[in-house]
């Protein structure tokens, strides 16, 4: 077997337990972003190459063998045996078979302290955005949703009993302002978490001349992280942030979720999931079961406990870039797992069938409009609105007692503070129409006010959408000129 990293220090090879539960766990995880932990030593070799720490020869061969890497498979090239050590120690022995004793050079100016820190933080940032662009997707489906059924009455809901009825827009559009303070999270972490560790090293900076900013501009991240020993360490707390923000995020799309759950039930009935969304059951014939609902509904359940185990590691004090990495390596999975469960309900949404008949049936039932009739006794007969609500509250009961439940007032079983009011008058402000149009103050449900929240949020979507577009393009662009200038370097044959 060749020589390991531990053979100077340590005389003997690492046991086949510790490469089984160790080495290899985080082997595997790293593996998923092969290619980041390449691009990191890409900039690092050009860095040094400008700097002069490397001279142009060694650069040059070093960076050659890098840009090979990438043009191939990294993942598969890269998967040595975890023996050897972790996705670091697997490009360096990479490069001392392709350079030869010069490969292994590339660690002047680092530790793997600051390029696992770095290479965190690119998957982190990759996961993020993921995430970052299907919310804005979902977004936009919540909207679409919200102006195709803008004026579709819909029953409102508090202790899931009817509450006060609404509209499918004005729903919708409630739905799309959590997405929109998720987005808001994840754009205000993200520029934390777009701050560079690299040439932290160990934790007190290093004697050879290297340039920081180089490195950072060549990643995409906006600066270097300032103090050396928080490049590494410290700063890995972006990670329990990040969990904490995708739990928020799962929270926020499965409160819709658990909404259409119940809603699409078969006792209530008023919208139906497409059915290529649906499962069914191995013996009754009959089930069209909401799994991605499920799914979603199930995974914020777990996600609950995502932040909370980062912040397990992060407390001790003794803590180091290695043992939080065994949590921080499940964060991309995390975000996949996030940005899957929001693309799924965008498309339950987009493809939702909705029964208009049965959901305004049920949005006027249950005496939903009651309280426009206790504000009208306020305004025609001078009650002070507790003694209002009282006055319809005993309305209400003596015609559950009597066996009518759904709103239309008995004459007989009125009491004086009705007396002054035709059938014609109490069933006008009884109507579920009229409610909803009557609802005029800011972010109600009336046509005017519905208008304003679309237009409010399409505005708001549509900075979220700059806000992502722009991330991105900064990341592409930047590591498109990290490859130019690599490219440029092994063209450059001085004599």
């Amino acid at each position: 077997m060749k020589s390991t990293l531990t053979d100077g220090r340590l005389g003997a090879q690492p046991s086949p337990t510790l490469v089984e539960h160790v080495n290899a766990v985080e082997l595997s995880n790293e593996l998923a972003n092969a290619e980041l932990f390449v691009l990191i030593d890409l900039a690092h070799a050009l860095m040094l190459t400008r700097q002069q720490v490397f001279d142009h020869d060694q650069g040059r061969t070093v960076v050659a063998a890098l840009l090979e890497l990438l043009e191939g498979d990294p993942r598969a090239t890269l998967a040595g045996d975890p023996a050897i050590g972790t996705i670091t120690l697997q490009i360096e022995r990479y490069l001392e078979e392709k350079c030869g004793p010069g490969g292994l050079d590339l660690q002047r100016a680092r530790s793997r302290i600051d390029q696992n820190a770095t290479g965190l933080r690119m998957a982190d940032r990759k996961g993020a955005l993921a995430v970052m662009s299907e919310l804005v997707r979902l977004g936009e489906a919540l909207l679409d949703a919200a102006e195709s059924h803008d004026d579709v009455l819909a029953p409102g809901y508090t202790h899931l009993q009817h509450a006060q009825p609404t509209t499918l827009g004005h729903y919708f559009n409630a739905h799309y302002w959590p997405v929109s303070r998720n987005l808001t999270r994840l754009t205000q972490l993200f520029e934390r978490l777009n701050e560079c560790p690299l040439g932290g090293a160990a934790h007190s900076g290093t004697a050879w001349p290297i340039d920081r900013h180089a490195t950072a501009a060549y990643l995409g991240f906006d600066r270097p992280i300032l103090n050396a020993r928080d490049a590494g360490m410290s700063s890995v707390d972006v990670g329990a942030e990040l969990a904490g923000a995708l739990g928020l995020t799962l929270s926020g799309i499965s409160r819709c979720a658990s909404d259409l759950y119940y809603w699409s039930s078969s006792e209530v009935g008023m919208v139906r999931l497409d059915p290529s969304l649906c499962g069914t059951s191995s013996m009754m014939p009959q089930k069209r079961n909401p799994i991605v609902l499920e799914r979603i509904r199930g995974l914020a359940g777990d996600a609950a406990g995502w932040g909370a185990s980062q912040l397990g590691l992060l407390h001790f004090a003794t803590s180091t870039d290695s043992d939080q990495a065994y949590v921080h390596n499940r964060i991309p999975a995390y975000c996949h797992a996030t940005a899957g469960a929001i693309t799924l309900l965008s498309e339950a949404v987009t493809t939702l069938e909705v029964d208009q008949e049965r959901l305004s049936e049920s949005a006027g039932r249950h005496w939903s409009t009651s309280s426009a009739l206790a504000d009208d006794l306020v305004l025609t007969q001078g009650l002070s609105y507790r003694g209002a609500h009282e006055a319809v509250a005993r309305l209400i009961t003596a015609h559950e007692s009597a066996g009518a439940t759904d709103g239309a007032v008995r004459p007989d079983l009125i009491d004086q503070h009705f007396r002054n009011y035709s059938a014609e008058t109490l069933a006008g402000v009884l109507n579920t129409r009229s409610f909803v149009e009557s609802r005029t103050s800011a972010g109600g449900t009336s046509t005017d006010r519905r208008r304003e929240l679309a237009a409010q949020a399409a505005e708001s979507l549509q900075a979220h959408r700059r806000t992502v577009h722009e991330r991105i393009k900064d990341i592409e662009e930047a590591q498109a000129r990290l490859l130019r200038d690599a490219k440029a370097l092994t063209e450059d044959h001085r004599t």
